[in-house]
């Protein structure tokens, strides 16, 4: 096959129309599915490049796992906050924050509600010749990101539902997703969305290899402390910027270090005012290292971005954190350029 879409030219206006209120009524109507899926990966001359099958749940908003089980067993879990990785063979796990890799994830098309936030949506009439179904309304999905990883999106809808997803990446390398024994609002949980992280793999984080952050090869224990870690610092990262003061000031100890030697107290008064002065603020965390001290003490470091109204800043800098009853909060700060 030279092309995986043909043009199917007896489809009427009304029926190219009625994709994207398809789709809209699938968003609305469907709060969660499950199913088996087979994925086939072809590349722009049409050869096979992958052959998968495996199964997928999806909850709104923003949850959604996929389990490869054949011929590898891997998965792509998001838990509505965190977007977890599992790659089996290079024993390593990535995770990124849901909101910053929207517009770049695919499978968040199906699983999210404002897709036209990230996506540019139009009817189409495009429809690959293996799918044997003319009721498939087709619709293509453009991502608004730019560098994205892929170029679009096609989604068949069949009677308002999800039928066949094809993705289309840079190297005009095609994935088609086929579903079958779907299963529509059903009784999945939150707990169905949780990513159980696997003995001695490495932990990464970021969209690239630059934001990568790297763990010492220690227990299992450990390693589930380090992902706790990961997601503590995100947080810190985006309540500062997003200027929710409480959550900021709630993550640092009650015998946190102060600069100048001044009390928690006051410093926590010079915070909340200094932060509530800023306009807009972005904090941003690169090649960030984990370091377990012991089960309940960790060292941090990293890069911070920092862009305010007033300051554009790149800094190192390091974070003490330890674990009291079960909470991760910072003990000493400190930063250099």
């Amino acid at each position: 096959m030279n092309k995986l879409f043909v043009v199917f030219l007896l489809l009427t206006f009304n029926a190219l129309a009625d994709g994207i209120s398809d789709l809209n009524t699938f968003i609305a109507a469907v709060t969660n599915m499950s199913a088996e899926f087979s994925q086939v990966v072809l590349d722009k001359k049409g050869l096979k490049l992958q052959d998968v099958q495996g199964v997928m749940l999806f909850k709104r908003p923003n949850k959604f796992r996929w389990d490869y089980l054949k011929p590898y067993q891997n998965q792509i879990i998001s838990d509505g906050d965190r977007l977890y990785i599992y790659d089996q063979d290079l024993r390593q796990v990535s995770i990124n924050s849901v909101t910053k890799v929207a517009g770049s994830t695919p499978l968040l098309i199906i699983a999210g509600k404002n897709i036209e936030k990230y996506f540019t949506l139009k009817n189409v009439d495009s429809q690959s010749s293996g799918d044997g179904n003319e009721n498939i309304k087709w619709v293509e999905a453009i991502p608004k990101e730019e560098g994205a990883g892929f170029s679009k999106v096609i989604l068949g809808l069949n009677e308002n539902k999800l039928s066949v997803m094809k993705i289309v990446d840079a190297f005009e390398h095609t994935t088609t997703i086929s579903f079958k024994n779907e299963k529509y609002n059903t009784s999945l949980t939150d707990s169905d969305f949780l990513f159980k992280l696997p003995n001695g793999v490495d932990v990464v984080q970021g969209n690239d290899v630059s934001n990568s952050i790297t763990t010492n090869k220690l227990s299992n224990n450990t390693k589930h402390q380090d992902v706790e870690i990961i997601t503590f610092i995100n947080d810190w990262a985006s309540a500062w910027s997003t200027k929710n003061i409480d959550a900021y000031l709630s993550m640092y100890s009650p015998d946190f270090k102060t600069p100048n030697g001044n009390t928690f107290s006051l410093w926590q008064a010079s915070r909340k005012q200094k932060i509530s002065l800023q306009g807009t603020i972005s904090v941003e965390i690169q090649n960030a290292k984990v370091t377990m001290k012991n089960d309940n003490l960790a060292y941090i470091q990293f890069k911070q971005k920092y862009i305010s109204d007033k300051l554009r800043e790149v800094s190192n800098k390091s974070l003490l954190i330890k674990n009291v009853d079960g909470k991760w909060l910072i003990q000493e700060e400190t930063s250099g350029k």
